[in-house]
């Protein structure tokens, strides 16, 4: 057995995909000027993304797998999708500007 444990593990890499997070949201305020509807499907699709993390994780580690694969498809989904269409949005308005 290792220093660190899965669970210890877990919350270190969930602590920098949250400072990550929150500073591309940072970055798409100042840098890009996207507006508020996109920061808002920004914001909730990457707490999403790591609360699916978290579950999908902590369910392996606690050998239940089927828990798992259904918090990845009722977490993981919503994720992909409201990032997507953060993405898509903040694609056309900086179309639009140039």
């Amino acid at each position: 057995m290792g220093i660190f444990t899965g669970i210890e593990v877990l919350f270190f890499f969930l602590g920098v995909l949250t400072t990550l997070s929150v500073l591309g949201i940072l970055y798409l305020k100042i840098k890009t000027a996207a507006d508020t509807q996109t920061l808002l499907l920004s914001t909730l699709g990457l707490l999403l993304l790591v609360f699916t993390v978290a579950w999908s994780v902590s369910s392996v580690l606690e050998q239940e797998h089927q828990a798992a694969n259904m918090g990845l498809l009722f977490f993981g989904l919503p994720a992909v999708l409201f990032i997507g269409m953060a993405w898509k949005r903040l694609s056309a308005t900086r179309s639009s500007e140039e």
